[in-house]
């Protein structure tokens, strides 16, 4: 379901259960696993950072 705001359609359902999982996927990408290289463990925070990023802008309704 989606309703017009400010010009813009905005999901009304659905949103909280995406944020859900991406913070889900988000906790399994910051965990530290053994040892890793650098170049992985600077991949692994930005797919993080990308995810937590994803969080905001749906919470902010963008």
């Amino acid at each position: 379901m989606s309703r017009v705001v400010n010009g813009r359609v905005r999901q009304t359902s659905g949103a909280g259960r995406l944020v859900r999982r991406l913070d889900r996927e988000r906790r399994k990408w910051t965990r530290i696993e053994a040892v890793e290289i650098p170049t992985e463990q600077a991949w692994r925070a930005g797919v993080a950072e990308g995810l937590r990023l994803a969080q905001a802008a749906i919470r902010k309704g963008v």
